[in-house]
């Protein structure tokens, strides 16, 4: 009895050396929006919150071909940049989406309302190389539509 003891006492002290002896963990840092905006992203170029300052557009941040904006008005905000595409092909088709045709400036492509599900809105124009979206990715009180519209105002005169 003493002896089957014994194997189960060193094999559960074999079995947590075993476990001690791995790899430290790692802790993880948390995500923290940088305060500005990553100068080498095309798409954050084309925007600057100073230049719709009725909104309170801040905190930009990027990814490869998306930059986003907060805001405590009016939701967040992304903006786009995809080449060789067309509006058609950028619109995701979530339930509700309803297009029409929309010109900003020099530039034709569609108003997507509820583009990114009820209530977000966006402005997908088309340019020489692809599109540039703008959408408003909260239902805004009603206005996202109103807000992607005037951001894409902004946006446009930068369109090449």
């Amino acid at each position: 009895m003493n002896a089957l003891r014994l194997a189960v006492l060193a094999t559960a002290l074999g079995l947590s050396g075993c476990a001690m002896a791995g790899p430290p963990v790692k802790t993880i840092e948390p995500f923290v929006v940088p305060s500005t905006t990553p100068a080498d992203t095309p798409a954050c170029r084309l925007f600057d919150p100073a230049d719709l300052t009725e909104h309170k557009f801040y905190n930009g941040y990027a990814n490869a071909s998306s930059c986003f904006w907060l805001s405590d008005d009016s939701g967040p905000l992304s903006i786009s940049l995809r080449d060789r595409s067309t509006p058609e092909q950028y619109l995701a088709k979530p339930d509700g989406l309803k297009t029409s045709p929309i010109t900003v400036g020099g530039h034709s492509g569609l108003l997507a309302e509820n583009s990114k599900g009820p209530g977000t809105c966006g402005v997908v124009l088309t340019h020489p190389g692809g599109i540039a979206a703008a959408e408003v990715l909260t239902d805004a009180g009603g206005r996202s539509c109103e807000i992607a519209q005037a951001v894409m105002k902004v946006i446009e005169p930068k369109l090449s």
